[in-house]
């Protein structure tokens, strides 16, 4: 992967984010937008108070989700909190408009997760005091630390930032938001671990209001839809929302089972809802039970028909790339305007399904030598007539309006000469047109995120390529709630391979925190070091070169690179037993 570089100042519950040099006007100052996605955008604004029927609410616009109010008879219950401490605020104080100081009046009895997704959970220590009850799936933690604050943290948040468009949120001539969400508003997290957990189904009653909370997978394991029986009303995301269903995301995320979502709407239908609301999306309330009924039918059989061709064409020897090009979706489901491709994408669920089964092979022979993009480039190029010629093709390409060709050939170029003048003006050319026409948000934000980080014009104080800066940069709440499971597998993949290839090393790590002999939480750890891995705890081990007698906060410090190992020994939070600061100081340098 190319080395990229950026300002992170925040990122929403994480502390980064991204913003533009200051000094430096955009070149161009604008890029036009696909009128689809333009008008989608629009849609979001302005920000408003719905009510979708009596003590339900929504607040549309305000921030990336659409936190949801429930009003009981001594209490509220509020539906995923928003993405920051300041976009609940934000909402909190919307709601207090529309609703006559609502909150001064009536506590938060509960607050639910609906799911583990940054822009729904950060913002509940907004809403809580020290009696609220937060509910979320008993998946919620776990997912938590796997899919996002875990081993590939860094590349969650180089995808998080890239394909939310992040880089130029506050540049209106760029900025046309990601279709599911409004406006980001970052800022410090005030995420509260769950209370109360689900375990398939739960079935409470709250301030008066009877709730069924069930586990409904999609984007994740940990979905939970939110079923207000005596009201009709369903309040869901994570299976379903307003643009065509992306199986998977620009961000990255782990495989995802297609069959998972139509299950999850199946049992969605099953209710018979009066009122669906959707925690994204401009349009989050859908009326009547038959508007419903079509609106959660039509994004099933959208999912369900891209599936099974999917799999009856690779059933039949065909490639990815092949059945992109073959399958087309029903009529009522083409023309149906919340089913366009301006979030997730035909072609990508394709490649998605196909390796969800498959995995990267495709029975095609060639596929069998996978090969880098070096070797790509210089094939091009040698077919080409060389590197020159090359830049000349994709020059060429561009002009006639073959863009994705343009783009793919400039590129090439760009890998065997970076400087060669011809090719980044046409991919640069390139990514402006193609961002210009695709009606898709996710394409478009990569689009402009890289031609930003192509032409520098992001002040390059952050290194994507450095897990170092990225993991001391994480929101303290999570570094404190983080498994040692977690953090162990983020030591493990940091570990440099050319530094410990010739190494054979055995660490004790001792915990002053933990209860003694628990399994679940130990106080004791065995890290070898052998030939370029590192094993947790092995079932065998020789005696280790020393002990490493800490604290867990600040053992999570020092991994996570919050924490200088000699400034750790200087005011006594690490001790070593049986070996010398020098040694701890060699151990700890071993990891990236």
């Amino acid at each position: 992967m190319k080395a990229k570089k950026i300002f992170v100042l925040l990122f929403i519950s994480l502390i980064m984010s991204v913003t533009a040099a200051s000094a430096q006007e955009l070149v161009p100052e604008s890029v036009p937008v696909n009128p689809v996605l333009q008008e989608k955008y629009e849609e979001f604004f302005p920000p408003t108070v719905i009510e979708v029927t009596e003590g339900v609410y929504v607040a549309r616009g305000y921030n990336r989700d659409n936190p949801t109010l429930i009003e009981g008879n001594n209490g509220l219950i509020v539906v995923d909190p928003g993405e920051s401490i300041l976009a609940a605020q934000i909402v909190k104080d919307a709601f207090n408009a529309h609703l006559d100081n609502i909150f001064d009046k009536k506590p938060v009895k509960a607050i639910i997760y609906t799911h583990a997704h940054d822009c729904h959970i950060h913002g509940a220590s907004v809403f809580a005091d020290e009696k609220t009850e937060i509910i979320a799936s008993e998946n919620l933690m776990s997912t938590l630390f796997s899919e996002w604050y875990g081993q590939i943290y860094p590349s969650r948040v180089q995808g998080g930032i890239t394909m939310s468009g992040i880089m130029f949120k506050d540049n209106p001539g760029w900025y046309a938001g990601y279709v599911l969400s409004g406006p980001n508003i970052l800022g410090p997290s005030g995420f509260l671990p769950p209370t109360t957990t689900v375990k398939g189904e739960l079935k409470r009653t709250i301030a008066g209001v009877e709730f069924n909370l069930i586990s409904a997978p999609g984007e994740a394991q940990d979905v939970i839809i939110v079923w207000l029986p005596g009201k009709g009303v369903l309040i869901q995301i994570g299976i379903m929302y307003e643009a065509f269903p992306a199986l998977v995301t620009m961000r990255g995320s782990g495989q995802r089972n297609p069959l998972d979502y139509i299950d999850s709407l199946k049992l969605c239908r099953s209710l018979n809802p009066d009122y669906l609301i959707a925690l994204h999306g401009p349009n989050p309330v859908t009326t009547g039970k038959e508007n419903v009924r079509q609106y959660l039918t039509n994004f099933s059989d959208a999912i369900q028909f891209m599936h099974d061709q999917t799999v009856q064409y690779l059933n039949r020897g065909f490639t990815p790339g092949e059945i992109a090009d073959l399958l087309t979706l029903p009529p009522h489901l083409a023309s149906n305007s919340y089913l366009q491709e301006t979030y997730g994408s035909k072609e990508w669920d394709i490649y998605h399904i196909f390796r969800y089964y498959r995995g990267y092979y495709t029975g095609e022979i060639r596929d069998l030598f996978p090969q880098s993009a070096l070797s790509e480039a210089q094939m091009s190029a040698e077919l080409a007539g060389g590197v020159d010629a090359l830049a000349s093709k994709a020059e060429e390409a561009l002009l006639s309006g073959n863009l994705e060709w343009a783009l793919r050939l400039a590129d090439d170029v760009l890998i065997l000469e970076p400087e060669n003048a011809s090719a980044f003006e046409t991919k640069k050319e390139a990514m402006l047109t193609l961002a210009e026409s695709t009606m898709n948000s996710q394409a478009r934000n990569e689009l402009l995120s890289e031609y930003l980080l192509m032409t520098g014009q992001i002040t390059a104080q952050f290194p994507f390529d450095n897990p170092k800066g990225i993991y001391s940069l994480m929101a303290p709440t999570a570094v404190q709630l983080m498994p040692m499971s977690s953090l162990h597998r983020i030591m493990a993949v940091n570990l440099n391979a050319s530094k410990s290839m010739e190494r054979d090393m055995i660490v004790n790590l001792q915990l002053t925190d933990m209860p003694k002999n628990k399994s679940e939480n130990p106080d004791q750890y065995t890290l070898w070091v052998r030939k370029g891995i590192l094993e947790i705890n092995p079932p065998y081990s020789s005696d280790s070169l020393f002990t490493i007698i800490t604290d867990s906060l600040t053992w999570k410090q020092l991994v996570l690179y919050k924490l200088l190992p000699s400034v750790a020994i200087a005011d006594g939070r690490v001790v070593i037993s049986g070996g010398t600061p020098e040694g701890f100081y060699a151990f700890m340098d071993l990891f990236n």
